[in-house]
């Protein structure tokens, strides 16, 4: 009868346990949703071309807008960390921003004027990147307490790729049966629910203590803070993210090439996002079953070799043929098997990098740069195709590959795994 308590108190985490899991994967099916790249992506990516008359580099900027409150994640961080809302400090701010979230699509689905898209989308994507932000702190510190990141995380992207899955063919065929107008607002309408179910969800299944901003614990946390800059660890984390994050991109080129070069219709396309997020399932599976337990120096070198394969594999597929459409189905299925094998890498690397007391500002400022310098280098390989290779995809496609396989010199004098061990004690 002794050990009752400890029983009943495992069993109660175990429950609760369970909730997170739930509430994890519905959450990230409903940001893949919700988020930019999400249902809204191809009608806008076709909205952009055919409405709005971008070009390559056009379109980039113009999207890079949206990347803006993804690069800034840390003072959501922050905010969340140390000032509650509504007596919590997690549960109330999600609730609060998914329904701007929602707002911002409502307003999306209503806009006539296109001066208006870009602030009806900043809107969406303030919303959904907040939100974002507090369940990455809640998966942190949840994953910690309860030793479930690896699981945790696991889940998360397994749902992410579901949606993307759905997304990806239902905004492949709104962008083929409307008019490039009609497919953006129905888009719209849909992905509103997407944030509302969070909203809903996360009220209901958090548990959380109230708390009112604590100033001793607020200064303490700040000086814990400024000796993790101090660390090693953490800027070795820094510097690796922005190496490997920062390469000419070419996403949007290949978009265009594969409209106006190779034909495809939307509604195709959009099935080889699908095919892509199937492969990601599969990286997802492959990493936890034969990768989460080797040393992350060996993860690190097994992603940037797989990775820059990947990327030089689509030399092969830029010349038209009758077999184009089975090369781009083959290319979309493995690049996303490595992309999101290096992906869940390098997320398992900052995980550990976080310190505790403030793991929603610290992951954060390791996720805005992945963000920022994804972005970066979407605009570098776009403005590159335009003004060095005159449209010629091959050169760009070298450089990218080339630019991964650069962080594999560079990994030894990190001393990768030595960093870690040193996380894991602390």
């Amino acid at each position: 009868m002794e050990n009752t308590p400890l029983v009943s108190q495992q069993s109660i985490n175990s429950r609760y346990v369970n909730h997170l899991v739930f509430l994890f994967g519905i959450v990230y099916f409903a940001q893949g949703i919700a988020q930019s790249g999400g249902l809204i992506s191809l009608p806008l990516n076709y909205y952009l071309k055919e409405v709005m008359q971008f070009n390559e580099l056009g379109a980039t900027h113009y999207l890079a807008v949206l990347a803006i409150p993804w690069v800034i994640k840390p003072v959501y961080g922050l905010v969340s960390d140390f000032i509650s809302l509504f007596g919590y400090r997690r549960k109330s701010w999600l609730l609060v921003l998914n329904l701007f979230t929602c707002i911002g699509y409502f307003w999306l689905a209503e806009i006539a004027d296109n001066d208006q898209l870009i602030m009806a989308l900043l809107l969406t994507a303030i919303g959904t990147a907040a939100a974002d932000v507090i369940i990455d702190a809640l998966m942190v510190e949840n994953g910690r307490k309860f030793n479930m990141t690896a699981q945790f995380q696991a889940v998360q992207w397994f749902w992410l790729c579901v949606a993307q899955i759905v997304t990806s063919i239902l905004g492949g065929w709104l962008a083929e049966m409307a008019d490039p107008g009609t497919g953006l607002r129905t888009a719209a309408i849909i992905t509103m629910a997407a944030p509302a179910i969070i909203a809903i969800l996360s009220w209901l299944i958090v548990k959380e203590e109230k708390t009112s901003m604590d100033v001793a614990s607020l200064k303490a946390t700040v000086a814990g803070l400024r000796e993790t800059f101090r660390s090693r660890l953490l800027w070795t984390t820094i510097l690796f993210l922005i190496l490997w994050n920062f390469s000419p991109g070419f996403g949007i080129p290949i978009y265009y090439f594969m409209t106006d070069t190779l034909n495809f219709s939307q509604s195709f396309i959009g099935h080889l996002g699908a095919i892509s997020s199937v492969g990601s399932i599969l990286g997802a599976w492959l990493y936890g079953k034969y990768l989460s337990n080797r040393s992350i120096d060996f993860q690190l070198v097994f992603s940037i070799l797989t990775s820059a394969f990947s990327t030089f594999s689509y030399l092969g597929a830029l010349t038209p043929t009758s077999y184009s459409s089975l090369l781009f189905i083959t290319l979309s299925f493995f690049f996303g098997i490595t992309s999101m094998i290096a992906l869940l890498a390098i997320l398992t690397l900052a995980a550990r990098a976080c310190p505790e007391k403030a793991e929603g500002f610290t992951f954060a400022v390791l996720m805005s740069i992945i963000n920022g310098c994804a972005q970066l280098s979407a605009m570098t390989g776009s403005w590159m195709l335009v003004n060095w290779f005159a449209g010629y995809l091959a050169p760009l496609i070298i450089l990218s590959g080339a630019a991964t396989l650069f962080c594999l010199f560079l990994l030894p004098s990190f001393k990768v795994r030595k960093m870690v061990v040193v996380s894991e004690r602390m």
